[in-house]
C-alpha cells in the first residue's frame, strides 16, 4: 500500500514551483535586470571623448533607494568599466570606496549630488596628479570639472526618474519625471553605440522609437523636446556627429506635426526627415545601416499596442472628472433629501403614537382613591369610609398593590380582611378586579405606544447611519486621504498608497502601504509606531494602534499597515457572588461583554427569590437584553421592549431587577440604566459619586419608565455595582455607605477580585449576613499606555524586587 507522501511527484512540479516564485517576484527581477544593464551601459558612456561620469551616480541611487540591487549595479558597472580599461575600473572602485566612507555622515546625506561630484573630483585629481607627476595638463583639469558637473546633474536626474521601488511602475508619472527618464535613457544609449545586430544599431533603434512614441503620446511639443534632448546628448558624446543634432531635432518636429494622421503619419514624418537630409547633406552618416535601423524602429512602433502608451498620454491629457464628481454630488444631495423626509415622517409618527400627555407624568402622578359604586349605595357607607376607626380605603389600596404581585397569598390575606368587614364582598371584589384590569390594559397601551415611538426613533437613527455610510462610499474618502497624504509629505514620510476604510470616530480603519524596511534596526511596525501614528493622532484627535502589519511581495515588495482607532482606557473587573439563606443557587446573574473594542456592556440582574427559578429569571432577562444590544438597539428602547414583552406574554414569573452600564472606553464615560436595581458607586481619588434611579423592576408594574444617567470617567476610577443583598434593610443607608467608602479607601489599590471580596466580607462582618443573594461587581478604569511611552522618574516607582526579579 502506497501512502500519498511516498508517491513520486511529477517531474514538472519543481519547474512549476520555480515559475510561480518568478511570477511573484517579477517586478523585483525586472528592476534588478534594469539596473544590471543600465549600470553596464552608463559605466562605459564616454562624453567629450574623455569623461566617464555616470557609474557613481547609479551607485549612489542604489545605495539610497535600492539596496537590494546594489550587487547588480556593482556587477554591471564593473564589467562595463573593464571594457574601457583596467585603469577606469580601478578609478570607479576608488570612487565607490570614498563615497561609501563619507555617505555615513549626516551632512553628506543632505545633498547626494554634491557628494557624488566631490568624490569624483577627489579621486580624479589624485589619480591624474599621480599619472602626470603632479603637473596635469589644462585640458585634463577641464575634463575633471566636466565629469564632476555631468555626474552632479546625472545624479539629480536619476533621483527624479527613479523614486522608490513601489513607485517606479505604479506611481504617478509627472512631466518632470518623464523628462528625467528620457535624459537618463539617452545617456544610456551613448554606451550602446558599439552594439550592432547585423546592419541594425540597437542604440539607433531605441532613439528613433523613443521619438516616435513621444510624438504619439505628447504631440508636437513633447516629441520636439525629447528629440532635442537626445540630439544634444548624442552630440556631446560623439563630437564628430554634431550634424546629427539637426536630423534628430527635425525628426521629432515632423513626427509630432503629423500626429493627427495617426501612427502612419508619425512614421512617415520620421522617415521623410532622414530621406531629405540624405539628399541635402552627403557628409552625414546616413548609410544603409541608418535606414535599416529606422525601418526596424518604425515596424516596432507600428506593432506597439496603443494601450501601452495610454499611461504616458494621461500625463499630458488627464481625464476630465467633472462629470463623475457632479454625479456623486447629485446622489449625495438626493440621499440627504430622502433622509430628511423620513426623519420628518418618523417624528410625526412618534408624536402620534406617544399621545399628548407625557408618559413620565402618567407614571409619577399619584393614584386618587375612588370610592367603588358598590360602596356608594351601601347602608354601611358612613361606617366604612367616613369613620376613622374602620379604614376601608387603606385595605383597598393594599389590595391594589398586591394585585400585580407574583405570589397570590398576600392578596388572599387582604381579601379575607375585606370579607370580614364588607357585606357586599363579591360585588366589591368584582368591581375592583374590573378597575385593576382596566388600569393594567391602559398602562400596557401607554407603554406599547411609547415603545413604538422609541423603535421609530431607532429606525430613523439606523437609516441615518446607513445613508451616511453610502455618502462616504460615494466620496471614497478622497478629502481625508488627501489630507493625510499632505501631512505625511510634510513630515517627509514615504508612502505610496492610503485607503481610509472607515471614518467613524472610535472605529476608524486606515490602510497605508510604505516601502520595505531599509535598516537593520527597523521592524515592520517601527515606522508606523514612531512616525505615522503621531500624525494620525494629531489629525483625528484620538489614539491609534497598528492592528496588522504584513510584508507583501506582489506586485512589488512593500509593507502593508492596517491602522485602527485605539481605546483610551482599559477596563479590569472582578465579581464575587454568594447565595443567600440556605439555598445552593444564587438568584443573581451578571455578564460583562464588549459590544465593540471601545464599548463594554455590564449587566447585573437580581431575580425574585433565592432559588434556581430566580436564577433562571435573571438569566433570561440578561440573555434577552444582550440580544437587543447585539442588534444595535438603543438601551432605553431595549429595556422598554423587554418589559413590554414580559408583561404582554404573561411572563409574570420573570420579575427581576436590571442594572445596565455601558462603559465608553474611547471617550471615558459611563452610561447607566436601572430598573429596580441598587445604586452604582464611583470612587475617584478622595471623592465618591453615586448613580441611582427610582425605576421599578422590569415586568413588575403595567407602567414602566427608565432614565439614563451618565458620568465622565477618569483614569484610576473604581466602579462598584451590587445587588440589594449587600445592604441590610435594618441598618441606615448612610451608615452602610460610609462603611463601603471606607473599604474602598483602604483596599482600593488591590485587584478587582480582591476588592469585591473585601467589600463582601466587611459588609457581612459589620452588618450581618442577609438572607438575600449577594453580588458585588468591581471595575477599574485606567489609561492605555503605548509600549513605546517614555519612562520618567515621576511616572512610576520601580521597586528593587522588580528590578532584580
Amino acid at each position: 500500500m502506497k501512502l500519498i507522501g511516498n508517491v513520486e511527484r511529477p517531474i514538472f512540479q519543481p519547474i512549476r514551483m520555480y515559475m510561480e516564485v518568478v511570477a511573484r517576484r517579477k517586478v523585483e527581477i525586472l528592476v534588478s535586470v534594469l539596473f544590471l544593464f543600465g549600470s553596464f551601459f552608463l559605466s562605459q558612456a564616454v562624453l567629450f571623448d574623455a569623461a566617464v561620469p555616470f557609474f557613481l551616480p547609479v551607485w549612489a541611487l542604489a545605495r539610497a533607494r535600492f539596496r537590494k540591487q546594489q550587487m547588480w549595479v556593482f556587477i554591471g558597472g564593473m564589467i562595463g568599466s573593464a571594457f574601457l580599461g583596467l585603469g577606469q575600473a580601478v578609478i570607479h572602485l576608488l570612487m565607490i570606496g570614498i563615497f561609501n566612507a563619507v555617505i555615513k555622515y549626516p551632512f553628506t546625506r543632505k545633498s547626494i549630488p554634491l557628494t557624488v561630484a566631490g568624490c569624483i573630483i577627489v579621486v580624479q585629481v589624485v589619480w591624474q596628479f599621480i599619472m602626470f607627476a603632479g603637473q596635469p595638463p589644462v585640458n585634463v583639469q577641464l575634463y575633471i570639472g566636466f565629469e564632476a558637473a555631468l555626474a552632479l546633474f546625472m545624479t539629480f536626474f536619476l533621483f527624479v526618474a527613479f523614486p522608490a521601488l513601489d513607485r517606479i511602475f505604479f506611481g504617478t508619472w509627472t512631466p518632470e519625471r518623464l523628462g528625467a527618464a528620457c535624459i537618463v535613457g539617452a545617456m544610456a544609449t551613448t554606451g550602446m553605440s558599439g552594439i550592432m545586430i547585423g546592419h541594425v544599431s540597437v542604440a539607433g533603434t531605441l532613439i528613433h522609437l523613443t521619438i516616435l512614441v513621444a510624438a504619439l503620446a505628447g504631440g508636437l511639443p513633447f516629441s520636439t523636446t525629447v528629440a532635442m534632448i537626445i540630439a544634444a546628448i548624442i552630440g556631446i558624446a560623439e563630437l564628430s556627429f554634431t550634424g546629427m543634432m539637426a536630423v534628430y531635432g527635425m525628426t521629432g518636429f515632423f513626427a509630432g506635426a503629423l500626429r493627427r494622421f495617426g501612427k502612419v503619419g508619425i512614421a512617415t514624418g520620421g522617415l521623410a526627415v532622414s530621406a531629405f537630409f540624405l539628399l541635402y547633406d552627403l557628409t552625414l552618416p546616413l548609410d544603409t545601416s541608418h535606414f535599416t535601423t529606422l525601418g526596424v524602429a518604425t515596424v516596432l512602433f507600428l506593432l506597439l499596442p496603443r494601450k501601452r502608451i495610454e499611461p504616458i498620454q494621461r500625463i499630458f491629457f488627464p481625464e476630465n472628472q467633472e462629470v463623475s464628481e457632479g454625479r456623486q454630488k447629485w446622489l449625495a444631495d438626493r440621499l440627504d433629501e430622502q433622509l430628511s423626509d423620513f426623519q420628518q415622517f418618523s417624528q410625526f409618527m412618534s408624536k402620534l403614537v406617544s399621545g399628548k400627555s407625557s408618559f413620565k407624568e402618567d407614571v409619577d402622578a399619584p393614584l386618587l382613591q375612588v370610592v367603588p359604586t358598590v360602596c356608594q349605595s351601601c347602608f354601611r357607607y358612613s361606617k366604612c369610609w367616613e369613620s376613622t376607626d374602620d379604614d376601608m380605603g387603606g385595605l383597598l389600596q393594599e389590595w391594589e398593590a398586591s394585585y400585580t404581585m407574583t405570589k397570590k397569598a398576600s392578596r388572599h390575606r387582604v381579601e379575607e380582611k375585606i370579607k370580614y368587614k364588607c357585606i357586599r364582598f363579591t360585588g366589591l371584589i368584582t368591581e375592583l378586579e374590573e378597575q385593576a384590569t382596566n388600569r393594567l390594559l391602559t398602562g400596557q397601551l401607554q407603554h406599547g405606544r411609547k415603545m413604538l415611538a422609541l423603535q421609530l426613533r431607532d429606525m430613523s437613527t439606523h437609516l441615518d447611519k446607513i445613508m451616511n455610510e453610502i455618502k462616504e462610499d460615494l466620496t471614497v474618502y478622497k478629502p481625508a486621504e488627501e489630507e493625510l497624504a499632505k501631512r505625511l509629505q510634510e513630515k517627509e514620510i514615504e508612502y505610496f498608497q492610503i485607503d481610509v476604510l472607515s471614518g467613524e470616530r472610535g472605529a476608524r480603519r486606515i490602510v497605508c502601504c510604505i516601502p520595505e524596511r531599509r535598516s537593520d534596526f527597523e521592524t515592520d511596525t517601527t515606522v508606523a509606531e514612531r512616525l505615522i501614528l503621531p500624525v494620525l493622532e494629531e489629525m483625528y484627535d484620538e489614539p491609534f494602534q497598528v492592528d496588522k502589519s504584513s510584508v507583501k511581495q506582489d506586485p512589488f515588495p512593500h509593507i502593508q499597515l492596517t491602522l485602527c482607532s485605539a481605546v483610551r482606557f482599559s477596563l479590569d473587573y472582578g465579581i464575587v457572588a454568594t447565595a443567600g439563606g440556605e439555598s445552593f443557587h444564587a438568584g443573581d446573574a451578571y455578564e460583562v461583554f464588549p459590544i465593540h473594542d471601545g464599548l463594554t456592556a455590564v449587566l447585573l440582574s437580581d431575580g425574585m427569590g433565592q432559588d434556581i427559578n430566580a436564577y433562571h429569571e435573571s438569566r433570561k432577562v440578561i440573555r434577552l437584553m444582550r440580544e437587543c444590544l447585539d442588534r444595535k438597539m438603543d438601551p432605553e428602547t431595549a429595556m422598554h421592549t423587554l418589559h413590554y414583552m414580559m408583561s404582554l406574554n404573561g411572563l409574570d414569573d420573570m420579575y427581576a431587577t436590571l442594572d445596565l452600564a455601558l462603559i465608553d472606553l474611547q471617550d471615558g464615560r459611563l452610561w447607566s440604566w436601572k430598573a429596580g436595581s441598587m445604586s452604582t458607586y464611583i470612587k475617584r481619588g478622595d471623592d465618591f459619586l453615586r448613580l441611582d434611579s427610582k425605576s421599578v423592576p422590569v415586568g413588575f408594574l403595567p407602567s414602566f419608565s427608565v432614565e439614563s444617567k451618565n458620568e465622565e470617567l477618569k483614569s484610576g476610577d473604581i466602579i462598584v455595582m451590587m445587588t440589594d443583598g449587600i445592604f441590610n434593610g435594618d441598618v441606615s443607608l448612610e451608615k452602610q455607605e460610609k462603611a463601603l467608602y471606607g473599604t474602598l479607601e483602604k483596599f482600593g489599590n488591590f485587584d478587582c477580585d480582591k476588592i469585591a471580596d473585601r467589600i463582601m466580607t466587611e459588609m457581612e462582618r459589620r452588618f450581618g449576613v442577609a438572607a438575600d443573594d449577594r453580588t458585588v461587581l468591581v471595575m477599574k478604569v485606567d489609561h492605555v499606555l503605548s509600549k513605546w511611552s517614555s519612562f520618567t522618574p515621576y511616572s512610576q516607582i520601580t521597586s528593587r524586587e522588580n528590578v532584580l526579579g
